[in-house]
């Protein structure tokens, strides 16, 4: 049960991250804003890894970490990419772009790491990939019927 409420909060969290980060860009620029995301993440992960983490380093070998910085490499990207579109996408039809990306990208990842790979996967992936093309006919037949009500 506090995989599922975590995994809700961190949900809620990307997109009111990536709508603080897209307003920001928008007042500083998407590098500047990438910037002081990552630099006040690292101050309060820093933070929190001094009073909670700290003898969890004991494990850790540093010879391997090296594969694991790439992580916030591509994290950097993320951020920068979505500050810079943020702003040109409504919300919604972003957190639901990124979630079809998300699950192309975990389908492909577990066929080629894990080997695994199944039908309803496909299928369910297919299904939420149509609820958008329904959801964005939709949104241009409002459109429409409003702007020849208009005139």
């Amino acid at each position: 049960m506090i995989a599922i409420i975590c995994a809700i909060a961190s949900g809620m969290t990307i997109v009111l991250s990536r709508s603080i980060n897209g307003y920001l860009a928008k007042k500083i620029g998407p590098y500047q804003s990438t910037f002081f995301n990552y630099f006040t993440g690292l101050l309060t992960s820093s933070i929190l890894l001094f009073f909670t983490l700290l003898p969890a380093f004991k494990n850790i070998s540093f010879t391997k970490i090296d594969l694991m910085l790439v992580g916030g490499i591509i994290g950097v990207f993320n951020v920068l990419i979505l500050n810079i579109v943020v702003s040109k996408v409504t919300p919604i039809k972003l957190t639901l772009i990124t979630f079809i990306s998300q699950l192309l990208s975990g389908m492909i990842l577990d066929y080629y790491i894990y080997h695994v790979f199944t039908l309803n996967k496909l299928i369910g992936c297919i299904i939420v990939i149509i609820g958008l093309i329904i959801y964005q006919s939709a949104d241009i037949k409002v459109i429409s019927n409003e702007e020849i009500n208009s005139f």
